[in-house]
């Protein structure tokens, strides 16, 4: 089978959270500095506040992940959406009609 999404995906193969990232990257190179800071401010912490640190960190990656998941979500339906009104014939004529058949004009 040339193309295998549809059984990729009904394996659980695909999974955009496993790609990686350059470290070279605008990304990679913010993630560092991120890893940095937290690492400076553990530093001053006592084990209250690198405890505080730690549920906010925590509550935030919660908060990302239903981001992304909503975002996901959102435009897999809004590509789907797309991909109907692409497909949609329902006037049964086409948009743009070709310079040479003048007499099927609407």
């Amino acid at each position: 089978m040339v193309n295998n999404i549809l059984t990729d995906f009904f394996y659980g193969n695909i999974n955009p959270f496993e790609k990686g990232f350059s470290h070279s990257s605008e990304y990679g190179k913010a993630a560092e500095k991120l890893v940095a800071e937290e690492e400076k401010l553990r530093e001053r912490l006592d084990a209250e506040g690198a405890a505080a640190l730690d549920r906010l960190i925590n509550l935030q990656g919660t908060l990302n992940g239903l981001t992304a998941e909503g975002y996901f979500i959102d435009g897999f339906r809004t590509g789907f959406q797309m991909a109907i009104a692409i497909l949609d014939d329902s006037t049964g004529r086409p948009f743009f009609y070709p310079v040479w058949k003048e007499d099927r004009k609407p």
